[in-house]
Order: structure tokens, then C-alpha cells, then sequence
């Protein structure tokens, strides 16, 4: 069904460059039945993704360490290229940052110490102890 009835008809009669949705399951059906339809002779390609996924993208976020395009089955390089985005540059990027996550050197946006809990190593900011 998700194949004949919308993956096919997306590539052929509208000459989709992407399909965007904003439910994970059917983003997720969408998506993993492309790779499903290739045991049948079934091929498309369509890039599918979620639409706050397309609008990281468009707003300069990496394809990889933010937007996560690398647990989609289905194709999205081509659709990078048409968005000028150099996604061999970036998967290189992230591989090389893998490499670093494996030998313990990580990358957070925020200091983790600094996240609201009790937990250990919990640093209080100085804003909320009256200093």
C-alpha cells in the first residue's frame, strides 16, 4: 500500500524531490518500505523525512550529527546536492566525530553539570544560590 499508493505515485505523477511528513510512524512506513519494495522490483528512492528535519536542514543544521539522516533507508543524498548542501563533506564530518565519541571525547551543547537535577555532579548556578 504505502509503495503503490503513495511512495509511487509521489515519484511518477508529481515528481517529488522529497516527501515530508510530521508522524514518525508514517514517516517511518514510508521510509523502511522503499527498502521493503526493492525485494519486489519496487524501486523509488524517494528521500523521506520529518518536516522539523527539513527545516534544520534548511536552516544550515548538519545532515548527520543534528538531522539524523542517516537512519533513513531511503536515498537523501541527492536531495543534499539539490539543496547545495556537500553531504560527502558532511558524513566525513561526522565519521571523524564518531571516532571521537568512541575514544570518550564527546561534544555536548551544555555543560551536563549544569542541567537541573540533583543528580552527582550537579553544579547549582551562582543565579539561584544568592551569590
Amino acid at each position: 500500500f504505502a509503495i503503490d499508493r503513495k511512495i509511487k505515485v509521489a515519484v511518477e505523477e508529481a515528481r517529488a524531490d522529497v516527501m515530508i511528513g510530521h508522524d514518525t510512524g508514517c514517516i517511518t512506513t514510508l521510509d523502511k518500505n522503499q527498502w521493503i519494495g526493492k525485494a519486489v522490483g519496487k524501486v523509488y528512492g524517494l528521500p523521506v523525512m520529518a518536516d522539523c528535519q527539513f527545516a534544520a536542514l534548511t536552516m544550515g543544521a548538519h545532515p548527520y550529527k543534528l538531522a539524523q539522516l542517516h537512519w533513513h533507508a531511503s536515498p537523501f543524498e541527492g536531495l543534499l546536492e539539490k539543496m547545495g548542501i556537500d553531504w560527502e563533506k558532511a558524513k566525513a564530518e561526522f565519521e571523524a566525530y564518531l571516532g571521537e565519541v568512541k575514544e570518550g571525547r564527546i561534544e555536548t551543547l551544555y555543560d551536563p553539570k549544569r542541567a537541573i537535577t540533583s543528580g552527582p555532579g550537579y553544579v547549582k548556578p551562582k543565579s539561584l544560590t544568592g551569590a
